[in-house]
C-alpha cells in the first residue's frame, strides 16, 4: 500500500515537472516571435531628400557662339575646310593681309566645289600670275558690312576691284552675279562672309 502511494505521488510529480517545461517552452517561443515580429510602430519613415542647392554659374549661357565675331575674315576662311583653295589663292595673290584689316568688309566666298568648276589649265594659270588673280579675288569682296536681311534685289555692290556686283533674289534664294550665296552670314570681326557655288568673274 505504502509503496503504490510512493508510485503515484512520483507519477504526480513527473505530470507536475513536464507541464511546467511545455508551459516553459510556449513563453519563450512567444517571446521569440515577439523578438521576432516587427513593431509596426518601429518601421521607421522613409527619410525624405533635402533639395539640393543650385550650382552657380559664371554666367548664362545664351546659346551664341561668341569666338567667330572675334576673328577675322582671314582666320574664319583658314579654318572652315570648305574654303582651302580660297585661302590658297589669297596667299598666292598676296591678299591675305587685305582681309587682316579693320573693315568692315563682305567677302561672298567660293567654296572648293567653286574652284573645282574651274578649268585646272586655267586655274593654274591664274595662280601663276597674282595680278590677274588678285583682280579676280577683288570682285568677291567689298568695302562695307552687309548681312543677308541688308540685300535688296535688284541692287548693285562695288567691289575692291571696282566693278559693279548685282545682287538677285527670289525668295529665299540670293545671288551675286551668277553665283549663290550656299551659306550667308558668317559673322567675322572685321566683317561678313557669305559662301558663294561659283567663282566670280569681273566683266572685261
Amino acid at each position: 500500500m505504502k509503496r503504490t502511494v510512493r508510485l503515484l505521488s512520483l507519477l504526480a510529480a513527473m505530470l507536475l515537472l513536464l507541464a511546467a517545461c511545455s508551459s516553459a517552452e510556449e513563453t519563450g517561443d512567444a517571446a521569440t516571435e515577439a523578438v521576432a515580429a516587427p513593431s509596426s510602430e518601429a518601421v521607421s519613415e522613409p527619410a525624405v531628400a533635402e533639395p539640393s542647392e543650385p550650382v552657380a554659374t559664371d554666367g548664362a549661357d545664351t546659346g551664341t557662339d561668341t569666338t567667330a565675331s572675334d576673328q577675322t575674315i582671314l582666320e574664319i576662311a583658314q579654318e572652315n575646310p570648305q574654303l582651302s583653295q580660297l585661302v590658297a589663292a589669297l596667299e598666292a595673290a598676296g591678299l591675305t593681309d587685305a582681309l587682316q584689316q579693320a573693315g568692315p568688309l563682305t567677302v561672298f566666298a567660293p567654296n572648293d566645289e567653286a574652284f573645282g568648276k574651274l578649268n585646272q589649265s586655267d586655274l593654274t594659270a591664274l595662280l601663276a600670275d597674282p595680278t590677274q588673280l588678285g583682280d579676280i579675288l577683288q570682285y568677291h569682296v567689298v568695302e562695307g558690312s552687309f548681312p543677308s536681311s541688308d540685300l535688296t534685289d535688284g541692287e548693285s555692290l562695288t567691289t575692291l576691284q571696282g566693278s559693279d556686283l548685282p545682287v538677285t533674289i527670289d525668295g529665299s534664294t540670293v545671288m551675286v552675279g551668277d553665283a549663290t550665296v550656299v551659306q550667308a552670314d558668317i559673322q567675322a570681326g572685321n566683317g561678313v562672309i557669305h559662301v558663294i557655288d561659283t567663282v566670280l568673274q569681273p566683266p572685261s
